[in-house]
């Protein structure tokens, strides 16, 4: 094409993005299947049967050979060659930033989805907090009897879950966990930004002190930094496993509609963190082998973007699901 010299290079296009496209249309078909299945791993009143994830496995699988080929290709980039878009009104900007930014908006569509069902199922519910609101209830709440229990009463302490003693399961140990992952999300998208930011200072220099020995040159510290970002990340999934397993305990399953409901976009929101440490672990390999500095640092700062936005879409989620 005729703009590739105007940007300093040849643009090569890649067939990752269509196979990916395609995992993706394989992996929704088998969806309901999928969702069944999975139930039946946190409800054991649910059946399934392990033929039932066949559909949405090859779709999963598609979808790595799609990222394995791309992360093959991008291995080599040293900032050389970057897709420009030609038509307005992207036009000057790299493909590939545009793309994410699409993506960004339609994942901004779904968890709004989420959002927007629980609130209105929420107000419709007779909680604990409609009653004791609504000076002595309602129609179809006129008693404890008729409360409607959600994670927040499981979790956060004063709830309406209650043990056989008489007290409420939650407290504050039980919500520590996501209270720990919301800190981990929001140090773990200043660290993302560290590594940015020292990629692209050609004049970086060691810090003193302890610091400048774990991070002695300028390679090392943005590969020390994507590590810790993952170390982050890493520690959100193991404390949502711990507190679904605790909520399941309880008897909090996703049989229910509001467990439906918290499992599906707490899970969604944690399968977002769980790609991201995938592509996290891939962005480690390149700073420890070819390095990022100036010229190549644009994949550490579209991660970012993705990464600011599951750091965002938790805040939300957060107050909502484990407070309200």
């Amino acid at each position: 094409d005729d703009h590739g010299d105007a940007y300093g290079g040849d643009h090569h296009g890649s067939a990752s993005p269509i196979i990916f496209a395609f995992g993706i249309m394989v992996f929704l078909m088998g969806l309901p299947d999928f969702i069944v299945a999975c139930k039946a791993m946190l409800d054991d009143t649910v059946a399934a049967e392990l033929g039932m994830l066949g559909i949405s496995v090859s779709g999963l699988l598609i979808i790595v050979i799609a990222v394995s080929n791309w992360w093959f290709e991008d291995l080599p980039f040293i900032g050389h060659g970057e897709q420009i878009a030609t038509s307005y009104p992207f036009e000057g900007d790299h493909i590939r930033k545009v793309g994410l930014w699409v993506f960004i908006m339609s994942e901004i569509m779904v968890f709004a989805t989420f959002f927007s069902s629980y609130l209105r199922m929420r107000t419709e519910w007779c909680t604990k907090w409609a009653f004791e609101n609504s000076d002595g209830g309602f129609d179809g709440c006129r008693s404890s009897d008729d409360w409607v229990l959600t994670a927040s009463d499981y979790l956060r302490p004063g709830g309406a879950k209650i043990d056989g003693l008489g007290n409420s399961v939650g407290d504050f140990w039980t919500l520590l966990p996501g209270g720990i992952n919301t800190f981990a999300l929001i140090i773990s998208s200043y660290t993302i930004v560290l590594a940015l930011k020292t990629a692209k200072n050609a004049n970086w220099e060691a810090p003193k002190g302890i610091m400048g020995k774990l991070m002695p040159t300028r390679k090392a510290a943005v590969r020390n930094y994507l590590i810790a970002t993952l170390m982050l990340g890493s520690l959100f999934i193991v404390l949502k496993l711990v507190e679904w397993s605790h909520l399941v305990a309880e008897g909090f399953t996703i049989g229910t509609v509001q467990g439906s409901i918290f499992y599906i976009a707490t899970g969604a929101h944690g399968l977002h963190v769980f790609v991201g440490l995938v592509i996290m672990l891939y962005l480690v390999f390149k700073a420890d082998t070819v390095g990022y500095d100036e010229d190549n640092a644009q994949g550490i700062e579209y991660f970012g973007l993705y990464w600011h936005f599951v750091d965002l879409a938790w805040v939300v989620i957060f107050p909502a699901f484990y407070l309200y």
